[in-house]
């Protein structure tokens, strides 16, 4: 597919090939990835009984956010949406460009992130210097990228279905190996409900908010999905309440089975969890945890790509980035510029303190992107409230600003 751009040269188009079923099991790659693994024993050991509601509220508050970016992307379905969400709703062209190279930058920071953590579990299987497994493992999931977009997203829902599989089989475990100590846990977290259970359900809902970040990466393939305007609103509310009912589930049997000293003091605390379900062995859960992180590598590549290449159709930014193959209808310069960056600073940069500010710039993105949408409505209505259709669409983006801004606020004290 081509079309005319802006100098009246051709150029091509990414292709639509992404269904409901291949968007959702993207957008699940994008949160239930090496997160839960993790943060399931910082979460477990500070909130104890109540780790399960300090998920279930980390939820409800990114809700209001996804509500906002379902009904923004059914009117802007494009690549780089976030930026363009900005620029609709403020009209500031360097506002939007900044969003979308802040978005680009969590992406590719997150990768490389990823890319070096993965090496020590990649290392227990393989035994490769990890300059050498670092490239090798960045080199094949930016050919997978390049191959199609309907090629890669088969490959990271195979890895989602594995990861989602890992998690089923833990709570399905959890359940059979001593159910009674989950109805325990269940009863305790009500009978023990108290003030002091609010701060701690309140402050680990903070970190735990951090493994349903993702969403924004989905309405960047918007270019790339079969009727946008009908799937994206179903797909965002399927992620959601999948993604939810996962970490609410397996955080009860982690709190139920493993005590929360030793919990939180585990390197791997999912797969001290599946040892004591007794089901599955942790071994096999250790290799689910490198499916996750490499998984989270392929997503970031893909995204990072559709922002660049968006930015450079809608922004003042180089032209060769918008560049697609005919054959793959991937933006092929975009994927190899992404991957080049993800190399150096995976390989020379200390990513610790990057790392933090992954989040702190999400939650930068989704205040804006509320406020966006906050306007867009505003202006369209004469900025008078009484001719806005429904209240709901100013005030439920309103509660996702406020609520981004006291989580920023939070993570920086």
């Amino acid at each position: 597919m081509t079309e005319q751009t802006n100098a009246g040269h051709a150029s091509q188009r990414l292709a639509r090939r992404l269904t409901l079923p291949l968007l959702v099991l993207y957008g699940l790659g994008v949160t239930v990835g090496a997160g839960i693994y993790v943060l399931i024993g910082k979460i477990g050991y500070q909130a104890g009984v109540f780790a399960p509601y300090s998920f279930l509220l980390a939820s409800l508050l990114i809700a209001p956010t996804t509500y906002s970016y379902s009904k923004l992307v059914i009117r802007f379905p494009v690549s780089a949406g976030s930026a363009r969400y900005v620029e609709e709703g403020f009209g500031i062209k360097w506002l939007a460009i900044l969003v979308g190279l802040l978005v680009v930058s969590a992406g590719i920071v997150s990768s490389a992130t990823i890319s070096v953590g993965s090496v020590g579990y990649v290392q227990e299987f393989i035994s490769i210097p990890p300059p050498v497994l670092v490239t090798g493992i960045i080199a094949v999931f930016t050919g997978i990228a390049i191959l199609g977009i309907r090629e890669s997203v088969i490959a990271a829902a195979f890895f989602t279905l594995v990861e989602v599989g890992g998690l089923l089989a833990i709570i399905f475990g959890g359940f059979f190996a001593d159910t009674p100590a989950i109805w325990t846990t269940l009863t305790a977290s009500f009978s023990t409900f108290s003030l002091e259970a609010v701060g701690l359900i309140g402050a680990s809902a903070v970190l735990a908010f951090y493994a349903f970040i993702g969403f924004e990466d989905m309405v960047n393939v918007a270019e790339e999905v079969k009727k946008p305007e009908k799937i994206f609103p179903p797909a965002i509310a399927i992620t959601l309440l999948v993604t939810m009912g996962l970490y609410f589930l397996v955080s009860i049997i982690a709190v139920s089975l493993v005590d929360r000293e030793t919990l939180g003091s585990s390197g791997a605390p999912i797969s001290l969890v599946a040892e004591r379900t007794g089901i599955i062995s942790p071994d096999i859960l250790s290799s689910i945890g490198v499916m996750a992180a490499l998984n989270g590598i392929l997503i970031q590549i893909i995204m990072a790509s559709r922002v660049l290449y968006g930015l450079s159709r809608q922004a003042e930014m180089p032209r060769f980035l918008s560049y697609v193959h005919p054959r793959t209808h991937t933006p092929i310069k975009s994927t190899l510029l992404v991957a080049a960056v993800i190399l150096v600073l995976a390989l020379v940069f200390p990513l610790a303190r990057l790392a933090e500010t992954t989040s702190q710039i999400t939650f930068v993105v989704f205040t804006l992107v509320n406020s966006a949408l906050i306007a867009i409505t505003l202006r369209e209505a004469g900025w008078t409230l009484t001719q806005v259709p429904s209240v709901w669409i100013i005030v439920i983006p309103a509660f996702g600003a406020l609520g981004s801004v006291a989580l920023m606020l939070v993570s920086l004290f």
